[in-house]
């Protein structure tokens, strides 16, 4: 089974009400191309369309908030867009412990079929300049800086991390019988990655991974019954 995708993004940032609180607005287009597996009903494309809202302020010196909610359309543009339409958001708040650390709680409504809310949660640690610990759920990561490829000051800086990732999404699609159904595509990552960051430009990065825990589930608007495969 394998997926190509091609995604498109770009993030737009107004004063909310202050440049410190700002609303970020990400419009996005992508396509995946599905291959395979063999005797499965998945369509060769499907298609995510949104617009992500996402507010972040600092309410107090140990406090933070950070709110998103992402309208878009999910589905393979078959049969109309309203069957796909799909109204995912998070909402989490930070405190500050020390200097180096915070703790993040929150939720993230994903509105699939098969996951409704998963928690947010963890640890936000930087033990030193040199070693960032993201140990956060669904998106953990430790990044460590690097100082083998000439890159030793502070505005351009190579680092090295290992993450994790509950992944998956949900579309609306139209299957060989007519029928409208949501497939869900539902896995875990382990990703291996190499970043540069540039300060006041873009980054680069290369990233391989390992996906295990992979399932495909139709829920067809027939049967309303959710089958593995």
């Amino acid at each position: 089974f394998g997926i190509n995708v091609l995604e498109l993004e770009a993030i737009f940032a107004l004063p909310c009400p202050t440049k410190t609180s700002p609303l970020l607005i990400t419009p996005g287009f992508a396509v995946r191309y599905l291959e395979g597996p063999t005797g499965v009903d998945l369509p060769p494309r499907i298609y995510d369309a949104y617009t992500q809202f996402r507010w972040m302020s600092q309410v107090s010196p140990r406090w933070g908030l950070d709110l998103a909610v992402t309208p878009g359309v999910f589905s393979d543009f078959e049969s109309g867009t309203d069957e796909g339409f799909r109204l995912p958001g998070h909402g989490a708040v930070a405190w500050t412990w020390t200097d180096r650390a915070k703790i993040i709680l929150g939720a993230a409504y994903l509105d699939r079929p098969d996951v409704e809310v998963i928690p947010i949660g963890g640890l936000n640690w930087t033990p030193h300049d040199d070693l960032e610990l993201e140990l956060v759920f669904p998106h953990p990561k430790i990044a460590r800086r690097v100082y083998c490829f000439g890159q030793y000051g502070e505005r351009v800086q190579d680092w090295a991390y290992v993450a994790g990732e509950f992944g998956g999404d949900a579309w609306t699609v139209t299957r060989r019988d007519g029928r409208r159904a949501e497939i869900v595509l539902r896995d875990y990552r382990l990703t291996l990655g190499l970043e540069r960051r540039i300060i006041g430009g873009l980054d680069t990065y290369i990233e391989a991974a390992y996906v295990f825990g992979r399932e495909i589930r139709f829920l067809t608007t027939i049967c309303a019954t959710l089958c593995n495969l």
